[in-house]
Protein backbone atom coordinates (compact mmCIF):
# COMPACT_ATOMS: atom_id res chain seq x y z
CA UNK A 1 0.00 0.00 0.00
CA UNK A 2 2.98 2.25 0.63
CA UNK A 3 4.26 1.66 -2.19
CA UNK A 4 1.49 2.37 -4.62
CA UNK A 5 0.99 5.90 -2.54
CA UNK A 6 4.46 6.92 -2.95
CA UNK A 7 4.08 6.08 -6.65
CA UNK A 8 0.84 8.22 -7.28
CA UNK A 9 2.79 10.95 -5.49
CA UNK A 10 5.79 10.39 -7.57
CA UNK A 11 3.36 10.61 -10.87
CA UNK A 12 1.34 13.48 -9.63
CA UNK A 13 5.07 15.29 -8.73
CA UNK A 14 5.74 14.88 -12.12
CA UNK A 15 3.01 15.87 -13.71
CA UNK A 16 2.72 19.45 -11.41
CA UNK A 17 6.99 19.94 -12.50
CA UNK A 18 6.34 19.34 -16.06
CA UNK A 19 3.76 22.13 -15.88
CA UNK A 20 5.31 24.52 -13.62
CA UNK A 21 9.01 24.09 -15.87
CA UNK A 22 6.94 24.18 -19.28
CA UNK A 23 8.89 26.62 -21.14
CA UNK A 24 6.89 29.17 -22.30
CA UNK A 25 6.32 30.08 -26.27
CA UNK A 26 8.27 32.52 -27.38
CA UNK A 27 7.42 36.14 -27.99
CA UNK A 28 6.71 37.89 -31.10
CA UNK A 29 9.59 40.30 -32.05
CA UNK A 30 8.28 43.81 -30.06
CA UNK A 31 8.87 45.73 -33.71
CA UNK A 32 6.86 42.73 -35.85
CA UNK A 33 3.75 43.50 -37.00
CA UNK A 34 2.86 39.68 -37.54
CA UNK A 35 6.16 37.71 -37.55
CA UNK A 36 8.42 36.10 -35.23
CA UNK A 37 11.76 37.02 -33.88
CA UNK A 38 14.44 34.64 -33.18
CA UNK A 39 17.62 35.35 -30.54
CA UNK A 40 19.85 32.90 -29.85
CA UNK A 41 20.14 31.66 -26.04
CA UNK A 42 23.80 31.96 -26.05
CA UNK A 43 26.51 33.36 -28.27
CA UNK A 44 28.13 31.13 -30.97
CA UNK A 45 32.29 30.66 -30.05
CA UNK A 46 34.61 28.53 -31.53
CA UNK A 47 35.57 25.55 -30.62
CA UNK A 48 39.38 24.70 -30.10
CA UNK A 49 40.61 23.12 -33.61
CA UNK A 50 40.37 19.95 -34.06
CA UNK A 51 41.98 17.66 -36.36
CA UNK A 52 40.34 17.40 -39.60
CA UNK A 53 39.52 14.30 -39.93
CA UNK A 54 37.36 14.11 -36.42
CA UNK A 55 33.75 14.11 -37.09
CA UNK A 56 30.49 14.14 -34.77
CA UNK A 57 29.46 11.89 -32.75
CA UNK A 58 27.07 9.64 -34.29
CA UNK A 59 23.44 9.87 -32.51
CA UNK A 60 21.11 7.64 -32.85
CA UNK A 61 17.69 8.75 -33.52
CA UNK A 62 14.49 9.13 -31.87
CA UNK A 63 11.61 7.34 -32.99
CA UNK A 64 8.85 9.83 -30.81
CA UNK A 65 8.96 13.12 -32.69
CA UNK A 66 7.83 15.80 -31.00
CA UNK A 67 5.37 17.11 -34.12
CA UNK A 68 2.86 14.38 -35.25
CA UNK A 69 0.72 16.56 -37.37
CA UNK A 70 2.52 19.10 -39.46
CA UNK A 71 -0.02 20.74 -41.62
CA UNK A 72 -2.60 21.41 -38.77
CA UNK A 73 -3.29 25.13 -39.28
CA UNK A 74 -5.61 26.43 -42.02
CA UNK A 75 -4.90 25.96 -45.76
CA UNK A 76 -5.15 29.52 -47.34
CA UNK A 77 -5.26 30.68 -51.19
CA UNK A 78 -2.25 30.15 -52.20
CA UNK A 79 -1.56 34.02 -53.06
CA UNK A 80 -1.57 34.30 -49.45
CA UNK A 81 1.18 31.76 -48.29
CA UNK A 82 4.99 32.82 -47.97
CA UNK A 83 7.31 29.85 -47.58
CA UNK A 84 10.88 31.21 -46.17
CA UNK A 85 13.04 28.18 -47.27
CA UNK A 86 16.68 27.51 -44.94
CA UNK A 87 19.82 26.67 -46.67
CA UNK A 88 22.19 24.40 -44.40
CA UNK A 89 25.61 23.08 -45.02
CA UNK A 90 27.37 21.27 -42.45
CA UNK A 91 27.14 21.06 -38.43
CA UNK A 92 29.92 19.98 -35.66
CA UNK A 93 29.74 19.49 -31.75
CA UNK A 94 33.50 20.50 -31.80
CA UNK A 95 35.05 21.77 -34.65
CA UNK A 96 35.24 26.16 -35.33
CA UNK A 97 32.23 27.40 -36.90
CA UNK A 98 32.16 29.43 -40.03
CA UNK A 99 30.26 30.87 -42.59
CA UNK A 100 29.09 26.89 -44.13
CA UNK A 101 29.16 24.87 -40.41
CA UNK A 102 26.92 25.88 -37.81
CA UNK A 103 27.26 24.09 -34.21
CA UNK A 104 24.62 21.39 -33.94
CA UNK A 105 23.29 23.26 -30.73
CA UNK A 106 22.28 26.19 -32.76
CA UNK A 107 20.77 23.67 -35.39
CA UNK A 108 18.48 22.36 -32.32
CA UNK A 109 17.59 25.62 -31.11
CA UNK A 110 16.43 26.90 -34.32
CA UNK A 111 14.09 24.06 -35.14
CA UNK A 112 12.57 24.54 -31.58
CA UNK A 113 12.19 27.92 -32.30
CA UNK A 114 9.88 26.95 -35.48
CA UNK A 115 7.86 24.64 -33.40
CA UNK A 116 7.32 27.16 -30.87
CA UNK A 117 6.41 29.57 -33.10
CA UNK A 118 3.62 27.63 -34.85
CA UNK A 119 5.11 27.67 -38.34
CA UNK A 120 4.22 24.07 -40.49
CA UNK A 121 7.40 22.87 -42.15
CA UNK A 122 6.47 21.12 -44.97
CA UNK A 123 7.95 18.79 -47.76
CA UNK A 124 9.89 19.04 -51.14
CA UNK A 125 6.47 17.41 -52.68
CA UNK A 126 3.82 19.72 -50.76
CA UNK A 127 6.34 22.67 -51.55
CA UNK A 128 6.22 21.45 -55.20
CA UNK A 129 2.52 21.08 -55.06
CA UNK A 130 1.95 24.30 -53.86
CA UNK A 131 3.99 26.20 -56.22
CA UNK A 132 2.59 24.62 -59.33
CA UNK A 133 -1.15 25.00 -58.05
CA UNK A 134 -1.90 21.54 -57.30
CA UNK A 135 -2.46 22.52 -53.38
CA UNK A 136 -3.16 25.32 -50.58
CA UNK A 137 -0.71 25.34 -47.66
CA UNK A 138 -1.01 27.41 -44.23
CA UNK A 139 -0.24 31.32 -44.50
CA UNK A 140 4.01 30.79 -43.06
CA UNK A 141 5.44 27.85 -43.87
CA UNK A 142 9.25 26.84 -43.66
CA UNK A 143 11.14 24.36 -46.19
CA UNK A 144 14.38 22.88 -44.60
CA UNK A 145 17.37 22.40 -47.47
CA UNK A 146 20.57 21.02 -46.85
CA UNK A 147 23.27 21.25 -49.65
CA UNK A 148 26.57 19.02 -51.14
CA UNK A 149 25.80 15.65 -48.73
CA UNK A 150 27.97 16.75 -45.83
CA UNK A 151 28.39 13.49 -43.37
CA UNK A 152 27.61 15.58 -40.43
CA UNK A 153 23.79 16.05 -41.72
CA UNK A 154 23.42 12.43 -41.04
CA UNK A 155 25.49 12.41 -37.78
CA UNK A 156 24.09 15.62 -36.29
CA UNK A 157 20.79 17.20 -38.09
CA UNK A 158 19.44 13.92 -38.87
CA UNK A 159 18.62 12.90 -35.36
CA UNK A 160 17.50 16.32 -34.78
CA UNK A 161 14.93 16.93 -37.44
CA UNK A 162 13.66 12.97 -36.74
CA UNK A 163 13.06 13.95 -33.02
CA UNK A 164 10.66 17.30 -34.36
CA UNK A 165 9.06 15.79 -37.21
CA UNK A 166 10.17 17.79 -39.96
CA UNK A 167 10.75 16.79 -43.36
CA UNK A 168 13.78 17.83 -44.72
CA UNK A 169 15.86 18.10 -48.59
CA UNK A 170 18.62 17.33 -49.56
CA UNK A 171 20.58 18.65 -52.52
CA UNK A 172 23.84 16.28 -53.30
CA UNK A 173 26.42 16.35 -55.94
CA UNK A 174 27.19 13.35 -57.14
CA UNK A 175 31.22 13.41 -56.63
CA UNK A 176 30.60 13.74 -53.13
CA UNK A 177 28.91 10.75 -52.66
CA UNK A 178 31.68 8.18 -51.59
CA UNK A 179 31.25 7.86 -47.86
CA UNK A 180 34.23 8.59 -47.44
CA UNK A 181 35.78 11.29 -45.12
CA UNK A 182 33.40 14.39 -44.66
CA UNK A 183 31.50 12.78 -47.09
CA UNK A 184 27.90 10.95 -46.80
CA UNK A 185 27.25 7.50 -48.54
CA UNK A 186 24.21 6.20 -50.68
CA UNK A 187 23.38 3.90 -47.43
CA UNK A 188 23.32 6.71 -45.76
CA UNK A 189 20.92 8.98 -47.63
CA UNK A 190 18.66 6.00 -48.31
CA UNK A 191 18.29 5.54 -44.33
CA UNK A 192 17.01 9.09 -44.12
CA UNK A 193 14.72 8.84 -47.66
CA UNK A 194 13.08 6.25 -45.63
CA UNK A 195 12.65 8.47 -42.56
CA UNK A 196 11.50 12.02 -44.23
CA UNK A 197 14.33 13.31 -46.64
CA UNK A 198 13.48 14.00 -50.13
CA UNK A 199 16.95 14.75 -52.60
CA UNK A 200 17.40 17.18 -55.62
CA UNK A 201 20.65 17.35 -57.74
CA UNK A 202 23.52 20.22 -56.83
CA UNK A 203 25.41 19.88 -60.08
CA UNK A 204 28.10 16.68 -60.91
CA UNK A 205 30.98 18.28 -59.49
CA UNK A 206 30.15 21.72 -57.95
CA UNK A 207 31.67 24.42 -60.00
CA UNK A 208 31.76 27.62 -59.05
CA UNK A 209 31.05 31.02 -60.69
CA UNK A 210 34.38 30.86 -62.43
CA UNK A 211 34.17 27.24 -63.51
CA UNK A 212 30.98 28.04 -65.41
CA UNK A 213 32.12 31.74 -66.69
CA UNK A 214 35.58 29.46 -68.20
CA UNK A 215 33.50 26.72 -70.29
CA UNK A 216 30.76 29.88 -70.93
CA UNK A 217 33.70 31.64 -72.94
CA UNK A 218 34.24 28.22 -74.88
CA UNK A 219 31.77 29.02 -76.76
CA UNK A 220 27.72 27.97 -77.28
CA UNK A 221 28.14 24.13 -78.25
CA UNK A 222 31.28 24.22 -75.11
CA UNK A 223 28.88 25.52 -72.62
CA UNK A 224 25.85 23.10 -73.18
CA UNK A 225 28.23 20.00 -72.91
CA UNK A 226 29.25 21.36 -70.07
CA UNK A 227 25.53 22.34 -68.98
CA UNK A 228 24.55 18.74 -69.71
CA UNK A 229 27.47 17.02 -68.08
CA UNK A 230 27.09 19.31 -64.69
CA UNK A 231 23.04 19.32 -64.93
CA UNK A 232 21.63 16.94 -66.73
CA UNK A 233 23.77 14.20 -66.18
CA UNK A 234 23.96 15.11 -61.83
CA UNK A 235 20.09 13.85 -62.01
CA UNK A 236 20.73 11.05 -64.44
CA UNK A 237 23.12 9.78 -61.89
CA UNK A 238 20.98 10.59 -58.52
CA UNK A 239 18.26 9.10 -59.95
CA UNK A 240 19.89 5.17 -60.69
CA UNK A 241 20.98 5.56 -56.66
CA UNK A 242 17.78 6.95 -55.41
CA UNK A 243 14.74 7.35 -57.31
CA UNK A 244 13.31 10.20 -59.41
CA UNK A 245 15.23 13.60 -58.97
CA UNK A 246 13.28 16.63 -60.16
CA UNK A 247 15.15 19.74 -58.30
CA UNK A 248 18.34 21.31 -58.68
CA UNK A 249 20.08 23.89 -56.64
CA UNK A 250 22.68 26.39 -58.23
CA UNK A 251 25.85 26.35 -56.72
CA UNK A 252 26.59 29.11 -55.11
CA UNK A 253 23.49 30.91 -56.77
CA UNK A 254 25.12 31.21 -59.93
CA UNK A 255 22.68 31.04 -62.69
CA UNK A 256 22.21 31.87 -66.11
CA UNK A 257 19.51 31.86 -69.33
CA UNK A 258 21.24 28.78 -71.18
CA UNK A 259 21.42 26.61 -67.74
CA UNK A 260 17.36 28.04 -66.66
CA UNK A 261 16.23 27.52 -70.58
CA UNK A 262 17.46 23.97 -70.60
CA UNK A 263 16.34 22.66 -66.88
CA UNK A 264 12.68 21.47 -68.18
CA UNK A 265 14.54 19.57 -70.47
CA UNK A 266 16.48 17.48 -68.24
CA UNK A 267 13.28 16.88 -66.09
CA UNK A 268 13.75 19.71 -63.39
CA UNK A 269 10.55 21.32 -62.20
CA UNK A 270 12.30 23.80 -59.54
CA UNK A 271 15.50 25.48 -59.37
CA UNK A 272 17.07 26.94 -56.01
CA UNK A 273 19.30 30.06 -55.47
CA UNK A 274 20.77 31.81 -52.23
CA UNK A 275 18.21 34.90 -52.34
CA UNK A 276 17.64 36.03 -48.96
CA UNK A 277 13.58 36.00 -50.02
CA UNK A 278 10.15 34.46 -48.75
CA UNK A 279 9.05 32.40 -51.92
CA UNK A 280 5.22 33.11 -53.41
CA UNK A 281 3.12 31.64 -55.90
CA UNK A 282 5.00 34.28 -58.41
CA UNK A 283 8.02 33.44 -57.53
CA UNK A 284 10.19 31.82 -60.78
CA UNK A 285 10.13 28.20 -60.23
CA UNK A 286 13.74 28.07 -61.80
CA UNK A 287 14.92 30.87 -59.50
CA UNK A 288 13.86 30.16 -56.06
CA UNK A 289 15.16 32.42 -53.10
CA UNK A 290 16.50 30.58 -50.08
CA UNK A 291 17.69 32.09 -46.37
CA UNK A 292 21.42 30.17 -46.16
CA UNK A 293 21.82 30.03 -42.70
CA UNK A 294 25.45 31.09 -41.99
CA UNK A 295 27.13 29.30 -38.63
CA UNK A 296 28.67 32.72 -38.12
CA UNK A 297 25.89 34.67 -38.30
CA UNK A 298 22.51 33.29 -36.80
CA UNK A 299 20.61 36.70 -37.45
CA UNK A 300 19.94 35.52 -41.15
CA UNK A 301 17.41 32.66 -39.50
CA UNK A 302 15.81 35.56 -38.13
CA UNK A 303 15.02 37.10 -40.56
CA UNK A 304 13.70 34.51 -42.35
CA UNK A 305 11.29 33.55 -39.70
CA UNK A 306 10.21 37.32 -39.89
CA UNK A 307 6.91 37.10 -41.88
CA UNK A 308 6.23 40.68 -41.21
CA UNK A 309 7.24 43.16 -43.81
CA UNK A 310 10.53 45.21 -43.06
CA UNK A 311 12.93 47.67 -43.62
CA UNK A 312 16.06 47.77 -41.48
CA UNK A 313 15.17 45.39 -39.35
CA UNK A 314 12.26 46.90 -37.79
CA UNK A 315 8.56 46.40 -39.34
CA UNK A 316 6.95 49.26 -41.00
CA UNK A 317 3.39 48.98 -42.45
CA UNK A 318 3.07 48.91 -46.26
CA UNK A 319 6.66 49.00 -46.48
CA UNK A 320 8.62 46.51 -49.07
CA UNK A 321 12.58 45.52 -48.60
CA UNK A 322 14.74 47.83 -50.73
CA UNK A 323 11.93 50.56 -50.93
CA UNK A 324 12.74 53.72 -49.04
CA UNK A 325 9.59 55.85 -47.96
CA UNK A 326 9.21 58.95 -50.02
CA UNK A 327 10.90 61.95 -49.27
CA UNK A 328 13.51 60.08 -47.09
CA UNK A 329 16.88 62.84 -46.88
CA UNK A 330 20.28 61.56 -48.41
CA UNK A 331 23.10 60.59 -46.00
CA UNK A 332 25.08 63.44 -44.58
CA UNK A 333 28.38 61.85 -45.61
CA UNK A 334 29.54 59.63 -49.24
CA UNK A 335 28.40 56.25 -49.56
CA UNK A 336 29.22 53.22 -52.28
CA UNK A 337 27.21 51.94 -54.02
CA UNK A 338 25.60 56.18 -54.21
CA UNK A 339 22.04 56.73 -53.38
CA UNK A 340 20.39 55.42 -57.07
CA UNK A 341 22.66 53.93 -58.73
CA UNK A 342 22.37 50.42 -60.19
CA UNK A 343 24.83 47.66 -59.52
CA UNK A 344 25.42 44.20 -60.53
CA UNK A 345 24.02 41.58 -58.35
CA UNK A 346 27.22 40.36 -57.40
CA UNK A 347 28.19 43.00 -54.93
CA UNK A 348 31.65 43.90 -53.49
CA UNK A 349 30.85 45.96 -51.07
CA UNK A 350 28.50 48.33 -48.96
CA UNK A 351 30.43 51.33 -47.41
CA UNK A 352 29.86 54.65 -45.94
CA UNK A 353 32.36 57.41 -45.44
CA UNK A 354 31.47 58.54 -41.68
CA UNK A 355 35.19 61.39 -41.16
CA UNK A 356 32.93 64.21 -41.12
CA UNK A 357 30.50 63.10 -38.66
CA UNK A 358 31.80 65.48 -35.86
CA UNK A 359 31.97 63.92 -32.20
CA UNK A 360 31.44 60.41 -33.70
CA UNK A 361 30.85 57.51 -31.07
CA UNK A 362 32.84 55.26 -33.59
CA UNK A 363 31.40 52.07 -30.96
CA UNK A 364 27.92 52.40 -31.66
CA UNK A 365 27.68 52.81 -35.58
CA UNK A 366 25.50 50.16 -36.69
CA UNK A 367 24.63 48.88 -40.63
CA UNK A 368 21.59 47.07 -41.51
CA UNK A 369 20.72 45.75 -45.01
CA UNK A 370 17.11 45.53 -46.63
CA UNK A 371 16.86 41.30 -46.80
CA UNK A 372 19.67 40.91 -44.24
CA UNK A 373 19.15 43.09 -41.07
CA UNK A 374 22.13 44.14 -39.37
CA UNK A 375 24.97 42.89 -40.97
CA UNK A 376 28.52 41.60 -39.25
CA UNK A 377 29.52 45.46 -40.79
CA UNK A 378 33.77 46.03 -40.04
CA UNK A 379 34.77 50.19 -39.16
CA UNK A 380 38.45 51.18 -39.80
CA UNK A 381 38.92 53.39 -36.61
CA UNK A 382 41.37 55.38 -38.57
CA UNK A 383 39.55 55.84 -41.93
CA UNK A 384 35.99 55.92 -40.07
CA UNK A 385 34.40 53.89 -42.99
CA UNK A 386 32.45 50.88 -42.16
CA UNK A 387 31.77 48.32 -44.59
CA UNK A 388 29.85 44.96 -45.06
CA UNK A 389 30.64 42.75 -48.37
CA UNK A 390 27.47 40.17 -48.93
CA UNK A 391 28.19 36.56 -48.43
CA UNK A 392 26.05 35.72 -51.30
CA UNK A 393 24.75 37.40 -54.87
CA UNK A 394 21.81 39.93 -54.14
CA UNK A 395 19.22 39.65 -57.17
CA UNK A 396 16.98 41.42 -55.38
CA UNK A 397 15.41 44.53 -57.10
CA UNK A 398 16.42 47.79 -54.98
CA UNK A 399 18.30 47.86 -51.82
CA UNK A 400 18.09 50.11 -49.12
CA UNK A 401 21.09 50.58 -45.92
CA UNK A 402 20.52 52.37 -42.95
CA UNK A 403 23.34 53.58 -40.76
CA UNK A 404 22.50 54.25 -37.22
CA UNK A 405 25.31 56.21 -34.55
CA UNK A 406 25.90 58.63 -31.61
CA UNK A 407 27.40 61.39 -30.82
CA UNK A 408 29.77 61.69 -28.03
CA UNK A 409 26.56 63.82 -26.04
CA UNK A 410 24.28 60.45 -26.45
CA UNK A 411 22.33 61.74 -29.53
CA UNK A 412 21.16 59.16 -31.86
CA UNK A 413 21.40 59.87 -35.40
CA UNK A 414 20.43 57.48 -38.31
CA UNK A 415 20.73 57.79 -42.30
CA UNK A 416 19.38 55.79 -44.80
CA UNK A 417 19.67 55.33 -49.22
CA UNK A 418 18.80 52.97 -51.34
CA UNK A 419 20.34 51.48 -54.63
CA UNK A 420 19.15 49.19 -57.86
CA UNK A 421 20.35 45.49 -58.67
CA UNK A 422 20.65 44.68 -61.91
CA UNK A 423 19.92 40.65 -62.01
CA UNK A 424 21.27 40.09 -65.46
CA UNK A 425 24.83 41.32 -64.75
CA UNK A 426 27.53 39.54 -62.96
CA UNK A 427 31.08 40.75 -61.58
CA UNK A 428 33.77 38.93 -63.12
CA UNK A 429 35.89 36.62 -60.37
Amino acid sequence: MKHYLYMVVLVMCQLVWGQIYDPPPINPDPFATGGHSYTPRRSVRPAAKVADDDVAEEIAPTTAPVVKDRISKPLVPREKTRVAILGYHNFSTTRPVSEMLMRTSELREQMEFIRRAGLTVISMPEFLEWLHGDRRLPEECVLITLDDGWRSVYTDAYPIFREYGYPFHLFLYTRYLTGRGDSMSPAMIREMMDNGATIGSHSSTHPYPSTWKKHEKEGEEAYAAFIDKEIGASRTGLEKLFGAVNTYCYPGGYNDEAMVSRMSGYGYVAAFTVIPHKVTCKTDPMRLDRYMVFGTDPSIFRRAMDFSTTVGGRSIAGAKPGNLAPGTPPPPFPVSPRSGDTVPCQLPTISAQLSNIADLDLSSVRMSVSGFGRVPAKMDINSRIIQWTSPCRIYMPAISVHISWKTLDGARHSAAWSFNVDRAVTVEQ
